[in-house]
C-alpha cells in the first residue's frame, strides 16, 4: 500500500507541474513586471538571465575601486607602445627579407652550422610566440576596457559618472545557452542553486561594489546600465524598479521578474540565517520546490493593499502549513529541527 501511495503522489506532483506550466499565472517565484519597466526590458537579450540591483556604496569608494583597472589598462597601453617600438623594426626587416631584400634579418644558410641555425630559429620562434600570446590575451584588455562594443567600463563611467546610488545590471555568461527556460516551473532548480542563488546572496552583494561582482557565471552589461540610468534620469522609470531583481524571458509569459529585494527588506542577520537554514533543510530533503512556493506566498501576501497585516500573516501561516502537508512534511517537527519560526517572514504572528 505505501508504494501505491507514493506512485499516486508522484503522479499528482507531475500533474501539478504540468498544469502550472500551462497556467496563465507565472510560476513562483516570478511575476509579471510593472508596465513602466517594459521599455527597458525590451532592450535586453531574451536568451539571457539578468540580475539588477542598486549599488549604495559611497561614490568615493567606487572611484577608488575603478581607479585600479584604469591604471592597469593605461600601464598595459604604455607597455604595448614600448613593445611595438622595439619589435616593429625587427618584423619589418624579417618581412623585407622574405621578399628577397638582403638585410640584417636575412639568414645565410651556407654560413651557419646546424646548431647556429637551430639557435637562430628558436630565437625567432620564441619572438613570434611571445607576441602572439600578448596579442591574444593582453592587447585586447585595454581595447575592451576603453572601446568595447556596444559599451565598455570606460564608456559607462563617462556617461554615468560616480554616484552614491548606481544601477548595476549583471548578465549571465555562456551557461545560459544550456539553460532550460522551463526552470521557473521548478524543473531546473540546479540553475537556482548553482548560478542564481549565490549571485543574489545578501552578504555577498553587500561586501562588494557592483564593478567587483563579475565572476565565472556573471558579467556586467554596461550598455544596459547606461540605458537604465538614463531612463531613470529622464523620469520614465523609478529607481526602485531596479532594486535586487532576477529577470528572465520565457516563451509563455514574456519577461518575468523575481523581486528578491522584498525578501531582504526589513530582515536582520538572524532572520537571514533562519531563511538559509530553512532553504538548506528543504534542499537536503529533496523538497526545494517548497522554498520557492513559500517565496511566492510571502510575496503575494506582503504586497497586497494595506500591507502584511496580522490577518494576512495568519493566512500565510495556514497556506504554508498546507504546502508542507501536501509534500508530506511534518510541519511542527520541521520547525523544531531548525530552531523555531522566529525571524521567518510570514511564519510568526505579530499583534
Amino acid at each position: 500500500m505505501p508504494k501505491a501511495t507514493n506512485k499516486r503522489n508522484s503522479k499528482q506532483t507531475s500533474t501539478t507541474l504540468h498544469q502550472a506550466s500551462k497556467s496563465s499565472k507565472p510560476p513562483p517565484p516570478f511575476s509579471l513586471p510593472p508596465g513602466s519597466l517594459l521599455p527597458f526590458l525590451k532592450t535586453l537579450d531574451s536568451d539571457k538571465v539578468y540580475i539588477t540591483h542598486i549599488d549604495t556604496l559611497p561614490w568615493a569608494f567606487k572611484r577608488r575601486i575603478f581607479a585600479v583597472p584604469v591604471l592597469l589598462n593605461v600601464a598595459i597601453i604604455v607597455l604595448i607602445v614600448y613593445r611595438l617600438y622595439r619589435v616593429v623594426p625587427t618584423y619589418t626587416l624579417i618581412l623585407l627579407s622574405t621578399m628577397g631584400v638582403q638585410n640584417a634579418a636575412t639568414i645565410n644558410f651556407d654560413s651557419l652550422s646546424w646548431s647556429q641555425f637551430f639557435w637562430l630559429s628558436s630565437q625567432r620562434g620564441l619572438l613570434f610566440i611571445i607576441d602572439y600570446m600578448l596579442y591574444e590575451f593582453i592587447y585586447s584588455w585595454p581595447v575592451d576596457f576603453f572601446g568595447g562594443v556596444p559599451s565598455s567600463p570606460a564608456k559607462w563611467r563617462w556617461r554615468v559618472g560616480f554616484q552614491d546610488k548606481e544601477i548595476i545590471v549583471r548578465v549571465s555568461r555562456k551557461w545560459h545557452a544550456e539553460l532550460d527556460k522551463e526552470l521557473i516551473t521548478g524543473n531546473n532548480d540546479k540553475a537556482f542553486q548553482e548560478k542564481i542563488m549565490p549571485a543574489i546572496d545578501r552578504q555577498y552583494m553587500h561586501e562588494k561594489t557592483g564593478y567587483l561582482l563579475m565572476d565565472k557565471n556573471w558579467e556586467l552589461d554596461f550598455q544596459s546600465m547606461i540605458t537604465a540610468t538614463e531612463m531613470v534620469n529622464d523620469g520614465g522609470v523609478k529607481l526602485d524598479n531596479f532594486e535586487k531583481t532576477v529577470v528572465v524571458h520565457t516563451k509563455d509569459f514574456g519577461w518575468l521578474i523575481w523581486p528578491v529585494h522584498r525578501l531582504d527588506r526589513g530582515s536582520d542577520d538572524e532572520g537571514r540565517k533562519k531563511i538559509v537554514a530553512f532553504k538548506d533543510k528543504l534542499t537536503a530533503m529533496g523538497k526545494e520546490s517548497v522554498f520557492f512556493r513559500w517565496i511566492e506566498l510571502i510575496q503575494y501576501e506582503s504586497t497586497q493593499p494595506g500591507g502584511f497585516t496580522p490577518e494576512r500573516q495568519a493566512s500565510a501561516m495556514r497556506q504554508a502549513k498546507e504546502i508542507f502537508e501536501n509534500q508530506e512534511i511534518n510541519f511542527e517537527m520541521f520547525w523544531r529541527e531548525i530552531g523555531g519560526m522566529e525571524g521567518m517572514p510570514g511564519m510568526e504572528l505579530r499583534s
